[in-house]
């Protein structure tokens, strides 16, 4: 069995794709896996998973959520390793010890630096936005509220999905509790 990360994007916002976590997790069990746990509301599952691929996991997860909800939203699967490469390679923890100001959108392919530019063209006297490799870091001293680049961020990388600092930290010490389990 792998250690997974499951990252849905658009979950439980505004309203909008509900999806109460329970149902999440037993949606996730009956696609075979175990050790099933969700993290907030916003769609962080980590689990043992049998040892099918990242993307069949991630299509029979987002069937089983659309026949059940209705929607089907976009799944980036994550493994432990993973995880732990995006959580090291932040270019941002040394200027910074506020896991609320930092921020990660997680991506399936590396980032478009085109794109990358149109947001850094947004970005305040004391943001920084770097990409590495799959993952691009926000850095937001005065908070991502009202950020111009954030928004832009969130709407410049098709199937990318966002989160906090505090948010990969506690998915990476969960997904570590099932390594050592």
């Amino acid at each position: 069995m792998t250690v997974r990360i499951a990252l849905l994007r658009g979950v439980n916002v505004g309203g909008h794709n509900k999806l109460p976590m329970q149902a999440l997790r037993s949606i996730t069990q009956a696609q075979g896996a175990s050790d099933v746990s969700t993290y907030i509301q916003s769609g962080n599952i980590v689990f043992r998973s049998p040892k099918t691929s990242a993307t069949s996991m991630a299509n029979k997860l987002g069937a089983a959520i659309h026949k059940e909800f209705g929607f089907k939203p976009d799944i980036l699967m994550l493994d432990r390793d993973m995880l732990g490469a995006v959580i090291k390679n932040n270019p941002f923890t040394a200027i910074s010890s506020d896991p609320s100001k930092l921020h990660v959108v997680f991506l399936t392919q590396p980032a478009d630096k085109k794109r990358l530019k149109d947001v850094e063209a947004l970005l305040s006297n004391d943001e920084q936005v770097k990409a590495v490799r799959s993952a691009i870091y926000f850095h937001a001293p005065a908070g991502i509220g009202r950020s111009k680049a954030s928004e832009k961020l969130g709407r410049t990388f098709p199937g990318g999905t966002g989160r906090n600092w505090r948010t990969c930290l506690k998915l990476e010490e969960m997904a570590d509790a099932l390594v050592r389990a």
